[in-house]
């Protein structure tokens, strides 16, 4: 017997072997470093990243509020005369737009999902999904109507497909429409939203506004192109709720310290290569518009308001000291100045254009002066913080360069005075503000100064703005395929490319 049993004992010992090493993995695993990052966490790491890319020192103040015109180069001139926007800009926003907020929204997706039961301890699950699918929306939109042709259906899919197609246009805006009603069909506004929201601290009411006022926006840029989609989409978002006061504004809200302060304060805090640009400011004297105080700063050697001339050469900007010229106010240079999503006057000035392209539309009997006097009120409310009072907001209205009436009489086209007020409202978007001259071609924007390309003496002065950007070049060699169909079917890989919806 005693042979027996230890002829036995490695057999046993093996099986104790087994035994000790049975749900090993999850017994030795850390809890206070999990190997997934919940719901929670990946929504506030998307939200601060997409915010950051979108809003920072770069794509917001070197390209976007450049390329509006809201600001100037003081020194670094390059892009406001659209040189070194490849190598500076194209090339790393693409990769970090794709590789960071979108990432991880779509990983939210796919665990609300896939793992609904895991997920749902960070709020109710429908609400995750919709906040995230609102979120990628509004940023496809911007990337769509940054270069045209964009990874839409195929992105973000990893090894599953390494080589995504480029959709055009269309198919992306049908998206994003698509999208938002599928977001607006989840929400739930009696339930938990989502923890670790930035935005709306989970209120799913103000998530439903913003939701539909995004869908206004999707919708009135693609008007020109489809009409009658565009206009049941608005008629069903402001029935549906949207953000009509500054109370409701769709916004990432910085804190007052580093690391989570706004990065336009961090950069100003080391570098000065941005002033006030003429072609705002002198909008705004000519309009006597009381926000250019909110806007920027008098220049500190006269005390006047002077925009620095847009778009010069390096050497004629250093001729101008930064007391010469008017610098950004102190509330956009703030360490807490949101990061604007969507707002209130945005809204307004949507619905003024939906009710001169469609008066049928029941938007509440509000006529499209109504809805442009309201744009402007709210606009001046929010930048004032309530300091400019109904009287003074009337007065400025009532001016013949601003009343509505007044300029349709002197032969102004209604895209010409919605357009106008929208892009002075839409100051810090530069991305939209770009955006709404595309496509409303409302004049206002000048040639840059210094501009060494563009000098064809055929074209008209606004034919100078470049109307996309120029493709990542990385792209030729790790998608190259679909890049070049991308190019083929557009016409050309060039800043002057029109995007569909922007028609002449």
């Amino acid at each position: 017997m005693f042979i027996k049993q230890i002829k036995f004992l490695p057999l046993l010992l093996i099986l104790a072997a087994f035994a000790c090493t049975k749900d090993f993995e999850e017994i030795n695993q850390n809890p206070n470093n999990p190997v997934k990052a919940s719901s929670a966490f990946l929504l506030t790491s998307a939200q601060k990243s997409l915010t950051d890319n979108i809003y920072d020192e770069w794509f917001t103040a070197r390209f976007g509020n450049q390329f509006a015109q809201y600001w100037a180069s003081n020194s670094y001139t390059n892009e406001s005369r659209y040189t070194s926007l490849q190598s500076r800009i194209s090339d790393p926003y693409w990769r970090l737009h794709y590789n960071t907020g979108l990432e991880d929204l779509y990983e939210i997706i796919r665990q609300c999902n896939e793992t609904p039961r895991e997920v749902e301890v960070n709020g109710n699950v429908d609400n995750q999904k919709a906040v995230a699918l609102i979120l990628q929306s509004f940023v496809f939109q911007i990337l769509t109507d940054t270069w045209g042709a964009i990874p839409y259906t195929d992105a973000l899919k990893g090894s599953a497909v390494p080589f995504p197609k480029y959709d055009d246009q269309r198919t992306i805006y049908l998206g994003l429409l698509s999208a938002v009603n599928e977001a607006n069909s989840l929400i739930k506004t009696s339930e938990p939203g989502p923890a670790g929201d930035q935005v709306y601290g989970g209120d799913m009411t103000q998530w439903k506004k913003f939701c539909n006022s995004l869908k206004m926006r999707i919708a009135i840029r693609m008007a020109d192109k489809e009409d009658a989609l565009a206009k049941t989409a608005i008629q069903e978002a402001f029935a549906a709720g949207v953000i009509t006061s500054n109370n409701d504004i769709a916004a990432f809200h910085y804190l007052g310290a580093l690391p989570n302060a706004n990065p336009i304060y961090e950069d100003f805090l080391t570098r000065k290569d941005f002033a006030s640009s003429n072609t705002m400011v002198d909008t705004l004297l000519k309009l006597n518009d009381p926000r250019v105080a909110y806007y920027y700063e008098p220049a500190t050697a006269s005390g006047d308001f002077i925009g620095e001339v847009y778009g010069m050469t390096d050497g004629q900007a250093a001729s101008t000291t930064l007391a010469d010229v008017s610098q950004r106010g102190a509330t956009v240079l703030a360490a807490d100045f949101p990061a604007i999503y969507l707002d209130a006057a945005e809204v307004h000035f949507i619905l003024a254009e939906a009710k001169e392209r469609w008066p049928d539309l029941a938007l509440g009997g509000t006529s499209a002066k109504a809805f442009y006097d309201g744009g402007i009120n709210v606009s001046m409310q929010f930048w004032s913080g309530g300091a400019l009072s109904p009287g003074d907001i009337a007065g400025y209205i009532a001016q013949p360069g601003v009343d509505y009436d007044a300029l349709k009489a002197a032969g102004a086209t209604w895209k010409q005075i919605i357009g106008s007020q929208k892009w002075i409202a839409l100051y810090t978007q530069g991305i939209q503000g770009w955006s709404e001259y595309r496509r409303l071609d409302f004049g206002i924007l000048k040639k840059p100064r210094g501009l060494a390309s563009f000098n064809d003496p055929t074209k008209t002065p606004e034919s100078v703005i470049p109307l996309r950007l120029i493709y990542p070049s990385e792209e030729n060699s790790l998608n190259g395929v679909n890049y070049q169909a991308a190019i083929a079917a557009q016409g050309a890989n060039s800043l002057r490319t029109r995007l569909w919806w922007d028609v002449q």
